[in-house]
């Protein structure tokens, strides 16, 4: 059966789908299970939306057909015949609805997501891979005794981690988005553009400074003799969490098996430690994520500055050379004599006479007499 949960999105009417999923997501965020149609139409006029009722329950029957709500019937106001033999319902939003409502949220939030360059992530995973370090210098038994911390550590490296790489991310592809200058005001972007290059240059400093210690505590802890044994042991706490899965379908359900549930564990654990490897550390072939990290901030200094002359240029008014060379040869074209050429050449490039030279009645003369021509053969 194909889900239909997320059809109040294209449907002709999803502005009032909408609200009304809105209404109901709000409710239960107080703790407020069910709505009657008329519950709904005062929610929406709070929002400022005044829809007709008549147009809500139309609305909430086709959101019940599709799975986002459900219905069931409304007998606690039933005072007469008619009543009992009149439709009423209490509707509440079913777990497919749900979950499209979160699905709607998450979009919106990524999309908002500005992301953010954090220094202080690259500071904690340093002083959390110190920690790491520690732990695995220490006897074996105290690796075995402190295996709960270092499943913590590992933990919260992979949360930090995830964050910096994500947020870095999303704030060099918003970046190129940030720097559009059809609309920008000069002094605004100017303001903008010092912060964002004081943002961009301390980044880069840390970013320089930190992954190197970094790389090291990752390069130790790797050829760390315990540090194998140590994820799995983590492994096996987390192998220990799991909870069996239903299988009512069969009559004889097949029991979970704990070595491999132990070894997918172990794998998900050497492929988020591989993955932290890769963005810190890196090849002649192949660059870490941190050094393309690093460029690219760079590059995006060089673009902030010519984003700063392109914005003097549009408010200056100036064209390029090229352009006004161009312009200088279809005046030419249009001469009509060499004299109006010659003149037009003096003017454009400022051949004016050198007052300072004198000359003779004679020598005058002698030019008139024989007048130097515009052009030779």
């Amino acid at each position: 059966m194909p889900d239909t949960s997320f059809n109040y999105l294209t449907a002709d009417k999803t502005d009032l789908y909408r609200i009304l999923m809105q209404a109901f997501s709000e409710a239960k965020e107080h703790f407020q299970v069910h709505l009657r149609p008329e519950d709904v139409q005062e929610r929406a006029a709070r929002n400022g939306q005044h829809i007709e009722l008549d147009a809500i329950q139309t609305a909430l029957g086709q959101l019940v057909e599709w799975g986002n709500l459900q219905a069931e019937p409304d007998t606690s106001r039933v005072t007469t015949v008619e009543d009992f033999y009149r439709a009423r319902y209490l509707y509440q939003i079913t777990r497919e609805g749900e979950a499209a409502q979160a699905a709607l949220a998450t979009y919106r939030r990524m999309l908002e997501h500005q992301g953010a360059l954090q220094s202080v992530a690259l500071a904690d995973i340093a002083s959390q891979l110190r920690a790491l370090r520690t732990l695995l210098d220490a006897s074996d038994t105290a690796i075995a005794q402190d295996s709960a911390k270092s499943h913590l550590l590992l933990r919260d490296i992979t949360r930090v981690f995830t964050d910096l790489a994500d947020n870095a991310r999303d704030f060099m592809a918003g970046l190129g988005r940030g720097l559009d200058l059809r609309r920008a005001e000069r002094a605004a972007f100017i303001d903008y553009k010092d912060r964002l290059l004081d943002y961009l240059r301390q980044f880069i400093g840390d970013l320089v400074t930190r992954s190197a210690e970094i790389s090291q505590l990752i390069l130790d802890i790797q050829q760390h003799a315990g540090f194998r044994p140590l994820l799995e042991q983590i492994a096996e706490r987390d192998a220990a969490d799991l909870a069996p899965a239903p299988d009512l379908e069969h009559a004889d359900p097949a029991a979970l098996d704990p070595a491999l549930a132990r070894a997918t564990r172990l794998d998900e654990w050497q492929a988020r430690w591989s993955g932290l490897e890769a963005w810190f550390i890196g090849s002649i072939d192949k660059p870490s994520q941190a050094e393309l990290l690093r460029s690219r901030a760079r590059r995006a200094i060089s673009d902030l500055v010519d984003a700063v002359v392109q914005l003097n240029e549009r408010r200056l008014g100036r064209s390029d050379r090229s352009a006004d060379y161009r312009t200088l040869a279809a005046w030419f074209m249009h001469c009509e004599s060499d004299t109006e050429a010659h003149r037009l050449w003096r003017a454009a490039f400022g051949l004016t006479p050198a007052r300072h030279l004198g000359i003779d009645n004679d020598s005058l003369q002698a030019r008139n007499e024989q007048p130097v021509p515009p052009s030779r053969p």
